[in-house]
Parts: C-alpha cells; structure tokens; sequence
C-alpha cells in the first residue's frame, strides 16, 4: 500500500506537469466512455431492465401475432376467455388510458393504468400505503369498483406525499373514485417507457367510452396480457396448453366469428407466449434491433479511442525512456515500471470516466428526446442505477488496460547501457505507426462505412413519396373532459370548434379526424365493390378514415379525380373519397367516381337477409398516402364523412394548415379557449410527427454520423502524430539525404509511401470488416445496399480527403529541413 501511494502521488505529478496530455488523453476517453454510456442506459432501460418486482424471471406475456402485424395486444374477451382455459399461470391485464381529473373547479389531463385486480398477486406487489385492488376488481361481469391508486411520484409531486389521501374521494371524468393506496415506489407499470399517474380498475373503461366500451369488443386490441407462471411450469408447457386451446377462446371471444375468422387476418391469427421479465414495450420492439447495432458501433469507437490513447501514452513512454533506464540502472524492478505506467493510464481512465458519464448522461437525454414521439404518452425515464455504474467503470477498466498495457511493457524493458544514451527513442515513432495507424484506419472504415449505410437509408425514406404536405400543419389531440362524457356533445364541440377556425385569419384549412397520419396508429375494415362483371370484390384491410370536410386541403393529400368533400355533402346521399390504391383494386380498369363502395363483405346477413349493406357514392380518388408510417406502404384506404354516420363519436385529432406552425398553434388555442373552456390539448406539428416516424432511422443516422466525424478526427489525429514524431526522429537522417543531393519531393515521396503502406493495410482489413458489418446491418437499411460500390467510394473519398489533410503538415515539414542546421543540431 505504501508503494500504491508513492506510485499515484508520482503519477498525479507526472500529470500535472503536462497537461495538455492528460486533457487530450481525458478527452479521447472520455468521447469513447461518454457515447458508450449513453447507449448503454438506453439500451439498459428500453431492452434489459426487468421490472422492480419479486422474481421477475417468472412472469410471462402472451402477445397475439398475425401474417402483418408482429405483436398486437389482445381483446378483452380473448383474454378473458385465455384466463379460464388457460391454468398454467396467474394471467393479469393491463392497460394505459387518460382521463381529466377536477379539483377546486379546475380540469387536468392525468395519464392512468387500468388493470385487472389480479395483477397485484401476480406481480406480488405491495403498496407503499393503503391496500390493493380488490382481487375481482375491473371484471367484466362484476360491478364497477370505483377504487384507485396513486403512482408514489405523482403523489409526492402533487398531493405533496400526504398519507391523509388515503380514503379521500378525487373526481375522474366526472366520476369520483375513492383512493384507496399509493403504488410503491419505483414501480412506474409493465412497460418501461409509459408511466401513470392514477391506477384504476380495468372496466373504468365504461366511463371514459360510455357509447362503445372496448371490454366489449372483441376486435378491440388494447390490453396487454401478462401473468406469472405456477411453479413447475415453463414457457414451453404455456405455450403447448395455449395452442391446444386457441380454437376454443377465438370461438368464445368471436362467437360471430367476424374478427379472428380467416377474412380478417387471413387465418394467420395466433397466440404466443413471451418472457415477461422486463414488461412490455413499444419503444423495444422498436428499437431493440437499432440499439445492438449501435452498440456494437459504440465497442468500435471506444476500441479507436483506447489505441488513441494507446499512442498518446506510448508517445509519452518513448519520451520518458531516459527515466525508466534510470530507474531500472537504479534496481527498480520490471514489475513496478509496469505498475507505474499503468497507474497513470488509470488516472487518465478515472478522469475520462467521469467526464464521460456526465456526457453520456446529457447524450441520452438528447437521444430519448430525439425519439419519443409528440404529443404521445410514450416517454422514458431514465435512471442511473448500479448497472450503468459498474457498466461505465468496468469500460474504464478495460480502456486503461488496452491503451496502457503495451506502453507499459515498453517502458519495463528499458535498457539502461542504450536508453541511457537515448539511442531507441529515434526508433519509437516507427514502431508506433506499424501497427497503430493500420488499426486506426481499419476501424475508421467501418465506422464511416456504417454512417453512409444508414445516412443513406434515412434519405431514401426523406425522399420517398409520403402522399401528405406537412409544412404548415399543426395537430391537436384533442382533451374533450372539459364537456362531460356525452361522446355526441364532444363531436358537436368538435365541429363548432372546426368552425370557428376556418374564419380565423392565416387559417387556410382545418379538419377532424379519427386516426392521425404517419403516427403508426392501425386502422382496418372490410369493404367490398361490383366491378364491371357483376362479381364481388372484397378486402378486409381497408383503412377507414373519418373526416370533415376540410381534410384534404388541411393534410395536403391531393384528390387526383372527381372532388373532395364539401359543406354541401353532408346533408345528402353518404359518400366517399378513396385512395388510387383502393381504386384500383375495387375498380380495375374502370372510372370509379360515381360509382358506389359498400361497407361489409357484400352477403346479407342471415338475421336480417333483406336489409342491404350500407353503400357510399364515390366523389372522388386521393393520391396514395402512407397513413399508418413512412415505413409502411400506402394501405388502401376509404375518407368517409364523420357527420353522415348514424353514431357520430368524438374525433380526438385536429389538423389546422396556417401560413405557419405557430399562426396555427395560436388559432388552436383561442378556438379551444372559446369552444372548450378548460381543456389541455397536446399540440405538435406534421414535421415533428414525420421525424418521430423515422426516429428510429434518425437516431442510427445521427450517431453513426456523430461517430464517423469522430472517427475521422481520431485517425487523422494519430497519423498526424505518427508523421510528425518520424520527422522530429528522421530530422538529421532526412538533412543528410537532402545534403547529398536528394530532391525535397523526393523525402515527400518516402514519407507518403510508408504512410501508403500503413493506410493501405489498414483500408483492406477495414473492408473486410466492413462488409461483416454491412451484413450485420442488412435488416436496418432501405434504398441503399451493403455491396452498393458507391458507399464504398465514398467512405474511401472521405478517408482519403481527411488523411490528405493529415499528412500536407508533416510532408511540408519535412520538405522544408534546412540540411546544415539539422547536421549542426546533432
């Protein structure tokens, strides 16, 4: 211990008299820690985290796939009919909603968790005060238990963290519940990027959707399924007792069979059993592929960061080779040299260790603000907890042993009868550039390779038709508690509010709409068509989309034939405009405006044979819109009406187009200020809403960029170094050479060819790691190819251009030794 610390005194003055090193040695490391960092936590949050409860290993998910959708949450009826023939584990549902909460005559938007009472002993939850749901609470078949609980952070932050709540009555949607506890703390859901306020039984769901309830509705997929497994079972045994039973719950759940019937899902509907260690999440199943490719471009650039400063501490080794052969003159042995050296390496690490944190900290809040979606409830709560620490300190660890194991060695093998003399320090610099520069470059390679990849793909998703004009164009999710539950007051609210815009000046158009566009929300109906034969054509995954009839001006969709909606319209025969994909698949070869589209599959029902299918007079034909995402082609899609619908419900999304975004915002919030007093509704714009949409794209564009940029600076840098220190070293081999009649391009040349020789080896390893690389990143690309001789080109042009610049300095320096002073200094 008493050698430790003279060894870290020495090496905290070794630092402090240079420290222009050990900033530039901190910085290297802790860019590589700092991003690493980053996508760790995300990583750690969005993909690896279980959830904050007993033996998590135990819990399962049932998901429900089909042929074109991956993961869809499940109907209440199939759950509850999954529960009762289904026995090898303790099934729970959870949702997430909102609702308006009054207090003292003022209205608030709360976000809240409806579960099944179940999910307590299942997830072995306790609360933090009061008691749990009832166990029978958010049945179906069992009455309303008009009971809640508060998140521990939403009580502490709005109640205070008062113990006194317990047993108050608080007012949600009009509805008063009675506070019965306080979740634990720590516990934010079952899925790690939505978090609640209030927790509340799962058929609360009557009282937000009194007209058409979803528990009820076996085509409404909202719930997530979960539960934990009775001991002695597996997720194999689940899965087996699930499959011979999926015949009997789709029976039970769709006694009409008109939802999982083969039409629908095109008898590709089925169940599966998934671990449920970590919950549920969107954002996962999103992202979990981009962030192990990102991950493994982030072991990359910390690799290029530690031979950095593996060159910047064997640069100071070779310095210093005087003071080890002194030392080691002295009786100092091998081993404490080694420990010497590595000490101060670990200094360096400790110091880029913390720098870095802090970075990655700052990185990953950018990162979460890059893509979470607006006006969405998604978000992510970052936490740095006991795994992100040791992450970062074992990464630490392992730079200070990579950058400074093999200065170390260098420095325990001083010779005391040469070193003394200084005669191996002119050869360090070729040592360095033989293995380091190639090293460097091949990294940088694949580093910049991976950013044209994927810059790539997000442009060829920027320029692809997306069937919308979203300059200009605000949306409102629109907060209707202020107007009670009556879904019909809200739809007349709604149009009043509509109304009132179109007169607002720089307001150019507005509409309402049931399903917002480009925000990967899923809309399918079965319509069917005659066409020139009199033969039925039917299609159940036809998007319905509701609307006013500004809609198509307000979205900037241009209706290629007939017309779009008018004012006039509403009051006469129900029509239609379709998209030119729906067109032609309803009326190939024909005109189809004029003609009529009917809801259905076209066969009369047995109950009632002689009433006939509703039908729609076609107005016009729209250009094809990618509705649900950028990523998604143009489904088939029918704009009907909202106001000739017999039921007419609420419509939750406003589009205002303006001369700009904020003419728009201001019009919303005067509109809504005057229509529906009291209301909060969430505004984001059409561009903001096609960058969350291509988050994902963007997110791996901006980091592998981020990446490259670094990359190409860290291996200029190091060749720049490697080029200066063989001139500084050659300075009196290169005055002889010049005295004896050697041209300066001459000396040019043979510097540019040992620097030719090193970027050469290092560009073919890089290719070859590239294209492992490439093939790593298939799934993640679009419009662009791995194997495409253009990415390639340009990751060459660009490394070429940066080393370029990187050697003028030294090749100038070199040219420009004067013979007779470098002879006279020797």
């Amino acid at each position: 211990m008493f050698s430790l610390g003279q060894d870290l005194r020495f090496a905290l003055r070794q630092l402090r008299k240079s420290p222009g090193y050990a900033v530039v040695a901190i910085l290297t490391l802790a860019l590589g820690i700092g991003v690493n960092t980053a996508i760790f936590l995300l990583t750690w949050t969005i993909v690896l985290q279980s959830l904050p409860v007993p033996h998590p290993s135990e819990l399962i998910r049932v998901g429900s796939f089909t042929n074109s959708d991956p993961d869809l949450p499940l109907s209440y009826p199939a759950f509850e009919a999954m529960r009762e023939h289904v026995t090898a584990a303790d099934l729970f549902a959870w949702a997430y909603s909102g609702a308006p909460l009054k207090e003292n005559g003022k209205t608030q938007p709360v976000s809240l968790a409806e579960v099944t009472g179940n999910a307590f002993p299942a997830l072995q939850l306790r609360p933090y005060l009061g008691r749990p749901l009832a166990p029978q609470a958010g049945e179906r078949h069992q009455p309303f238990r008009a009971e809640a609980l508060l998140s521990y952070n939403f009580w502490r932050s709005h109640f205070n963290g008062d113990p006194s709540i317990v047993g108050r009555a608080i007012t949600l949607d009009n509805t008063s519940m009675t506070v019965v506890g306080v979740m634990p703390r720590g516990f934010n859901g079952t899925s790690p990027d939505v978090s609640f306020d209030i927790l509340v039984p799962l058929d609360f769901q009557r009282i937000t959707q009194p007209k058409s309830p979803m528990i009820d509705e076996p085509g409404a997929f909202w719930i997530t399924a979960m539960g934990r497994l009775h001991p002695g079972q597996t997720l194999a045994s689940l899965q087996a007792s699930l499959n011979g039973a999926q015949p009997m719950i789709l029976s039970e759940a769709d006694p009409k069979h008109t939802v999982f019937g083969p039409t629908l899902f095109g008898g590709g509907f089925r169940f599966t059993v998934l671990p449920g260690r970590a919950g549920h999440s969107w954002l996962r199943d999103q992202y979990e592929t981009p962030l192990v490719a990102l991950e493994g471009l982030c072991g990359l650039m910390m690799l290029l960061c530690a031979v950095n400063t593996a060159l910047l501490v064997l640069s100071r080794v070779s310095s210093r080779l005087h003071e080890f052969a002194v030392r080691s003159a002295l009786g100092a042995p091998r081993g404490r040299l080694i420990a010497q050296v590595l000490i101060e390496t670990a200094l360096l690490a400790a110091g880029g260790m913390l720098l870095g944190g802090w970075i990655g900290l700052q990185l990953a809040h950018a990162l979460v603000t890059l893509i979470t979606p607006p006006g969405d409830f998604l978000q992510i709560n970052l936490a740095v907890g006991s795994a992100i620490v040791l992450f970062a300190i074992a990464l630490s660890a392992g730079a200070a042993l990579l950058a400074g194991l093999w200065p170390a060695w260098r420095a325990s093998r001083s010779a005391p009868a040469l070193d003394l003399r200084q005669l191996h320090v002119q050869r360090g610099a070729a040592h360095l550039g033989r293995w380091i520069v190639p090293a460097q470059v091949s990294l940088g390679v694949v580093l910049i390779y991976a950013a044209v990849l994927l810059t790539g793909t997000l442009r060829s998703y920027l320029t692809e038709r997306s069937g919308f004009v979203t300059s200009g164009v605000t949306f409102a999710e629109m907060d209707y508690g202020a107007a009670g539950s009556d879904e019909q007051e809200h739809f007349r609210k709604g149009i009043q509010l509509v109304d009132r815009l179109q007169t607002t000046p720089g307001v150019q158009a507005t509409s309402l709409m049931s399903m917002p566009p480009i925000h990967g929300w899923m809309s399918a109906a079965e319509y069917f068509s005659h066409d020139s034969h009199g033969n039925v054509l039917t299609q159940s995954q036809v998007w319905q989309e509701l609307v006013t009839a500004g809609y198509f001006g307000a979205v900037g969709t241009t209706v290629l034939e007939g017309r779009p909606f008018a004012q006039s319209d509403i009051g006469g025969d129900k029509v239609c405009v379709i998209s030119r994909a729906a067109a032609n698949y309803f009326f190939p070869g024909q005109d189809p405006v004029g003609l009529s589209i009917g809801w259905g599959d076209g066969v009369p029902s047995k109950d009632h044979p002689d009433q006939k299918p509703e039908t729609y007079r076609i107005l016009g034909v729209a250009d094809d819109a990618r509705m649900q995402s950028l990523l998604s082609p143009a489904p088939l899609v029918v704009y009907q009406l909202a106001q000739q619908e017999k039921k007419p419900s609420a419509l939750a999304i406003l589009a205002v187009r303006a001369s700009s975004n904020a003419v728009a915002a201001s019009a919303i919030r005067h509109g809504i200020a005057a229509t529906l007093p009291g209301s909060d509704p969430k505004l984001y714009t059409f561009d903001e809403t096609v960058n969350a949409d291509l988050s994902r794209q963007r997110l791996l564009s901006s980091v592998s960029g981020g990446f490259a940029l670094l990359a190409l600076a860290l291996v200029a840098t190091g060749l720049y170094g490697i080029l200066a220190r063989t001139v500084v070293e050659r300075r009196r081999e290169i005055g002889i050479r010049m005295a004896l009649g050697a041209q300066r391009h001459k000396i040019v040349s043979a510097l540019a060819r040992t620097a030719g020789l090193r970027i050469g080896a290092g560009v073919v390893v890089g290719a070859a790691l590239a294209a492992m690389a490439g093939h790593l990143l298939h799934s993640l690309l679009y419009g662009v190819t791995a194997a495409s001789p253009v990415v390639g080109i340009i990751t060459l042009t660009l490394l070429v251009a940066v080393l370029t610049v990187a050697f003028v300095v030294p090749a100038g320096r070199a040219a420009s030794v004067d013979p007779m002073e470098a002879i006279r200094d020797e």
